[in-house]
Parts: C-alpha cells; sequence; structure tokens
C-alpha cells in the first residue's frame, strides 16, 4: 500500500500531461523538429526513449547550442516548461514505432537529394542555401527547387534582377510578411503567418533559427506589421561572393540561368 501510495505521488496530473501534449503539438511536433507524438522527425525521437528529468527541464528552457533545438525560457511560463516536462517522461513507457507520419507539403520539409545536379556555377550557392551547420541558411525559411521550409515568400519574384542587385538584396532586405505576435500570458515574438481560419492560428516564430511553427486560438494572439525586421540580421555572416553565389544559385533555379 505504501509503495502503490508513492506511486500515486510520483505521476503527474493527468491534466498537467494533458497542457503538455497540448504545447508539445503546437510548438515542438512538426517536421523538420520532433515528429508526432515524439516520433522522430529532423530532430531525434523521443518515444521510448528514457531521459534525466534535469537533463529534460535543462534542454526544454535553454535549447542545445549551435543545434536546431530552440530554448523556451522567456516564452513558456515555468509551470507550462514542467508541463512539458512531465510529457516528454512519459513518452518514455510508450512503444518505439512510431505513430502514422506527419507528413508536410511538397517544398516545406528536406528533400532526400544525395548531391546537387546543376551546373557548377551554381553549386556553391545551393551549399550555402541549404547549409545545415549554418544559422543563416536561407533553405530555413525558404523553399527552392522542392527543398527548405516554405515559411518566408516566394523568391521567384526577385531572380530576374542581376546577380549583383539580388546580392545586395539578400543582405539589405525589409519584409512586409513579418509581423510582430502578442500572445495571451505575455509571450511576444516575430512571426510569419503560416495559416489561419476563424478558429486557429498558425505561425513561424522567428525568435530562433529554423523558424518553429506554433498554433494559437486566433483569440489568443493580435498581430501586428513588424518595422523593425531586418534580412541583414541573417545575412551579416555572409562575404560578397557569398551572397554572388547565393544570387547565382537562385538565379537558375527559377530562371535556368546565371
Amino acid at each position: 500500500m505504501i509503495a502503490l501510495a508513492l506511486l500515486l505521488l510520483q505521476a503527474p496530473d493527468p491534466r498537467t500531461l494533458a497542457e503538455g501534449e497540448r504545447i508539445f503539438a503546437q510548438s515542438c511536433s512538426v517536421g523538420y523538429c520532433h515528429g508526432v507524438a515524439g516520433a522522430a522527425g529532423r530532430g531525434p525521437r523521443l518515444r521510448g526513449r528514457s531521459f534525466e528529468r534535469r537533463y529534460l527541464e535543462q534542454v526544454t528552457r535553454d535549447g542545445i547550442p549551435n543545434s536546431a533545438m530552440p530554448g523556451w525560457k522567456g516564452k513558456l511560463s515555468e509551470p507550462q516548461i514542467q508541463a512539458v516536462v512531465d510529457y516528454v517522461a512519459s513518452l518514455a513507457g510508450a512503444s518505439e514505432q512510431a505513430p502514422p507520419a506527419n507528413l508536410m507539403p511538397p517544398g516545406t520539409g528536406p528533400a532526400a537529394l544525395p548531391s546537387f545536379q546543376g551546373p557548377p556555377a551554381a553549386a556553391v550557392g545551393h551549399a550555402l542555401f541549404f547549409d545545415a551547420a549554418s544559422d543563416s541558411r536561407c533553405g530555413a525559411c525558404h523553399s527552392l527547387g522542392g527543398r527548405g521550409i516554405a515559411a518566408g515568400p516566394d523568391l521567384s519574384g526577385i531572380a530576374k534582377k542581376s546577380a549583383r542587385e539580388l546580392g545586395e538584396a539578400i543582405r539589405a532586405a525589409r519584409s512586409r510578411h513579418v509581423l510582430w505576435v502578442k500572445a495571451a500570458g505575455g509571450d511576444a515574438f516575430p512571426a510569419l503567418l503560416a495559416a489561419q481560419d476563424a478558429v486557429w492560428t498558425k505561425l513561424y516564430d522567428l525568435t530562433t533559427p529554423p523558424p518553429v511553427l506554433r498554433t494559437f486560438a486566433r483569440a489568443e494572439v493580435s498581430l501586428a506589421p513588424y518595422q523593425d525586421w531586418r534580412h541583414s540580421d541573417l545575412a551579416r555572416h555572409l562575404s560578397d561572393s557569398q551572397l554572388e553565389a547565393l544570387a547565382t544559385y537562385i538565379r537558375w533555379a527559377v530562371l535556368g540561368t546565371k
């Protein structure tokens, strides 16, 4: 009886687990992060694995440096972080078999292309566009050639610029598409609108690369144009030659020309 009482005391409240599952589905369970119910996506599988609670709390709060795992401290309240940790910990006893795949539409997720098949002149720009090791990679926000994440605007409209003009545009662009989001509970962040209907608003949170897809009840968020966003914040590490290489790739991918 004592052992049973201790287990009941240690078991998370079902309401807390439900809240953790809801937050996980909104902010973590997307095709380029963790998959549905902790199945492997672009991020590692959580389902059927055991983690120390201290580690889960640290990673959820602070993220993992030099990776696509963002920290949620300041975006989620401490009770919400604990709810997510409880939910992820509960997945340790789940079957390792993945649930039905959370497939992403064409052009919104990584593609299994073993090597670049285009001309050598565009190869350097292609590598930069999809460089998984770079936080400023274009493919984290833009889709091109069937790859990348279609969070940002379509690039075909600027491809007609010369390579020099396009390189300058990459560095200096401002976007009318970026919004400033204020959510119930005080959460505020720059974002791109992914989808919206009468009930739900889906947003790509631009706080960390790659953008995280988050879902809110429409009544819980307010949206306004974000005038302070600058593309130069993302392109500041690129040299002139790298910008020209990116421009060459974009022009080839859209127009079939350098």
